[in-house]
């Protein structure tokens, strides 16, 4: 098992965050103008081309082509995309453990190269946070790819401080919703960074883990502090590689139909499953990691939790399952639907989007109920803030005033 240390050393991927405006990552605290992306730097400053003119800049294609290179993603995770495909084959468990100690060199291969552009931080040393890794600063270059190869729900760049979201609406059109289950992956993130307001253990539930044990998840994980945070971060990257391994020893039994169907068709709420339409409210009161709480999805008898005053981050997820409404239709089974298909016919698309409205519609009076009480919470604090700062004001001008009458004296002095 790698060191500390030594996975601080190896290359790993970071996120960038891009708008009309600005090219930014959160882990080096630094960006550019969008439109200097493709410009060389050098220890922060910008390097003119010996003719003095900068090219334009990046065009909309190369810019498109980035967003949706998933397919530039290493030789590790092509193999998980096609791992379940390979179950039916005999041998299938001798192959995988071959594969998977070979993990860390096939996580490093991309067999289509990613688009690579002027790194903005190169030589900035001394000036990026410690957490920046060297690789960054001693590179001319960096490569760029889709962020869907670590996420499929890229909520991390608003989850960096100043943003100061109030509601997240995540569609979720995975090729696995439950079993990759990205949210659960977004809710380790805000975890392992000491996110304030997130609503913690949130994702869709594991059968075989008991409340127990996802407690004691959560105490593990808990981040009192940033550097206690970063310590976390540091100690999971060092255990991913024996994670790995120990996964590809469990037995890899074929999934049946009724499986297939089951991991897209909406869950029983009741039982604490996710359906067409779930909300979570964080809070931000300080928890104490030797009990902290699990975040329970909104319920209408729970809905007043939208309207506290110490209520976080709201976040209103709605994953893309089958529906009674639009039969012949469905995730799980419906062969078009799959991650390598690359062609589609107008009839097809049409019953995706058929779907969609179906799913959406299931949930939209929840969503515009959330959305109204997180706006009633918001204005209701405004005012009280406002109420407060005119309160001050009197009380400050009423001071002033009896101080003044003290200084010159009144009719009986």
């Amino acid at each position: 098992m790698p060191t500390v240390e030594e996975m601080k050393k190896e290359p790993y991927f970071q996120w960038f965050e891009i708008t009309p405006y600005e090219f930014f990552c959160e882990e080096f605290s630094a960006g550019i103008p969008t439109w200097a992306l493709g410009r060389r730097f050098f220890d922060g400053k910008d390097v003119p081309p010996e003719n003095r003119f900068h090219l334009p800049e990046i065009r909309t294609p190369l810019l498109m082509g980035i967003f949706g290179s998933a397919f530039c993603a290493t030789l590790s995770h092509y193999y998980r995309e096609i791992r379940p495909l390979l179950r039916t084959i005999t041998g299938f468990q001798t192959i995988d453990q071959l594969v998977s100690v070979r993990d860390d060199d096939l996580s490093k291969v991309h067999p289509i190269d990613p688009a690579i552009i002027p790194n903005f931080a190169y030589q900035m040393y001394g000036k990026l946070p410690k957490s920046t890794p060297a690789s960054i600063l001693d590179g001319e270059y960096i490569q760029l790819m889709d962020a869907g190869m670590s996420n499929n729900l890229p909520i991390y760049p608003l989850l960096r401080p100043g943003r100061n979201v109030d509601i997240l609406v995540a569609f979720d059109a995975s090729a696995d919703i439950k079993t990759d289950n990205w949210l659960s992956v977004a809710d380790g993130y805000a975890r392992q960074r000491g996110i304030k307001g997130w609503p913690v253990g949130i994702g869709w539930p594991k059968p075989e883990e008991t409340p127990e044990q996802a407690r004691k998840e959560l105490i593990e994980a808990q981040a009192a502090t940033a550097a206690e945070a970063e310590q976390k971060v540091e100690e999971a990257q060092a255990k991913q590689k024996d994670l790995r391994e120990a996964a590809s020893k469990q037995d890899a039994a074929k999934p049946t139909q009724l499986d297939e169907k089951s991991k897209f068709k909406p869950g029983n709420e009741k039982a604490g499953e996710l359906g067409y339409c779930t909300v979570w409210v964080g809070t931000t009161e300080e928890r104490s990691t030797d009990s902290p709480p699990i975040t329970k999805p909104v319920t209408d008898d729970t809905s007043w939790q939208l309207m506290e005053p110490n209520a976080g981050l709201t976040l209103i997820y709605l994953p893309l399952l089958s529906n009674k409404k639009v039969p012949g239709v469905s995730p799980g089974t419906s062969d078009f639907l799959s991650t390598w298909n690359f062609v589609y016919t107008p009839d097809q698309i049409d019953s995706v989007v058929k779907l969609a409205k179906a799913n959406y519609d299931e949930g939209r009076d929840q969503i515009k109920a959330t959305v109204r009480a997180v706006y009633e919470r918001k204005k209701q604090l405004r005012e009280q803030a406002e109420t407060q700062r005119r309160l001050d004001s009197y009380t400050a001008m009423a001071k002033k005033g009896e101080e003044s009458l003290l200084h010159h004296g009144d009719q009986f002095s």
